[in-house]
């Protein structure tokens, strides 16, 4: 919708698995079928459709994927599709098949189409995380000139830099950082404009299921809809969080950026606290003060769960501010919330029921 709403010669195709459209035409407050009587030219989705096509695929096979190349000709890709972390490891084959393998059809498709059509390269943008990052060397502490490698714990309070050591612990950050690499080698041979951002957990109305850190969104999202919600870590869990309209922001500006040299991937650092990241007991008191009669938080640890959300450390997004002179997220947590709010009340045919989580 951004892209739609601020370039208005942009034609965006939309390639996707699930034929469900609710995330975008659900930004109207009406029908989006203009056969409908109460069809409403001037709502926000119906303003922009015309520019939008929805093309429904699988990443996983070549096939599909050329079939978008050969057929809508991309000047540039915001390559978003993967299966989260939960999802992925639960099914490892098919996030192998969709996060590793499908990216790499997105890259091939990219390749091929601007070779045999002696095209400047198509610029991807690519989407990693900070669970790339998984495990950290540490020293130990009975041998100083000694490394061990475990997984971090909520004390060490890391702050991990954009050229960090990646030792993933979850096939959704290992296929990550695969891809990394991967996209690095590609645009080295100039075969794609490869660009990519490492964001923390993504808070936003209406984000997709499958995801570790799911409950940093539906603990807003569930007890401003007045439903209650059980959160599967501990109050104090801290957790690196950013809204998704500062989320899209970093990519767009990304895309828009020029003569960058340095690097391929940056780091995007969330919503701060005193220097820190928040726990899940400051996202509990904002949505209280944005909605003091929001529905009940509980808590109910899931230890496997809590495992991996310790793992991930905080953001060090120095190299980004530098470099795309990106000042950090415009969103505070209650400025978050607040907006978060907003789109719920406004566009409320957007939310999925939290039986798909």
């Amino acid at each position: 919708m951004r892209l739609l709403e601020t370039n208005k010669d942009v034609q965006v195709v939309l390639f996707d698995c699930n034929p469900d459209m609710r995330r975008i035409t659900g930004f109207n407050k009406g029908p989006s079928d203009p056969q409908d009587p109460k069809y409403d030219p001037k709502d926000r989705y119906n303003t922009v459709a015309d520019r939008v096509t929805f093309v429904q695929g699988d990443l996983a096979l070549l096939s599909h994927v050329l079939a978008v190349f050969d057929k809508h000709e991309p000047t540039s890709v915001f390559h978003l599709g993967a299966l989260l972390s939960a999802g992925a490891d639960a099914n490892p084959t098919l996030g192998f098949d969709v996060d590793l393998l499908g990216t790499r059809h997105v890259f091939e498709a990219a390749r091929i189409y601007c070779q045999h059509n002696k095209k400047p390269p198509v610029r991807v943008l690519f989407p990693s995380t900070i669970a790339s990052f998984g495990l950290f060397p540490f020293t130990d502490p009975n041998d100083i000139h000694k490394l061990v490698v475990r997984p971090p714990k909520p004390e060490d309070k890391l702050v991990v830099p954009n050229e960090a050591i990646q030792l993933p612990t979850t096939m959704y950050g290992v296929s990550k950082v695969s891809v990394e690499r991967l996209g690095e080698h590609y645009h080295a041979k100039g075969w794609i404009d490869f660009w990519a951002v490492r964001f923390p957990s993504v808070v936003g109305a209406a984000r997709g299921p499958g995801g570790t850190t799911a409950y940093s969104t539906l603990m807003i999202q569930e007890p401003l809809m007045d439903k209650a919600y059980e959160v599967y870590v501990s109050s104090d869990t801290r957790l690196d969080i950013i809204y998704v309209k500062d989320a899209v922001d970093a990519l767009i500006r990304l895309h828009d950026a020029k003569d960058l040299k340095l690097r391929r991937v940056y780091n995007i650092a969330g919503i701060r606290i005193g220097g820190e990241a928040p726990q899940a007991s400051d996202i509990a008191a904002a949505v209280k003060l944005v909605k003091p009669n929001a529905a009940a938080i509980t808590y109910k640890q899931n230890d496997q769960l809590t495992a991996i959300v310790h793992t991930f450390g905080i953001l060090d997004a120095k190299a980004t501010y530098d470099d795309l002179q990106w000042a950090g997220p415009t969103f505070d947590l209650k400025q978050t919330i607040i907006d978060c709010k907003s789109e719920i009340d406004q566009y409320p045919g957007r939310i999925k029921a939290i039986e798909l989580y």
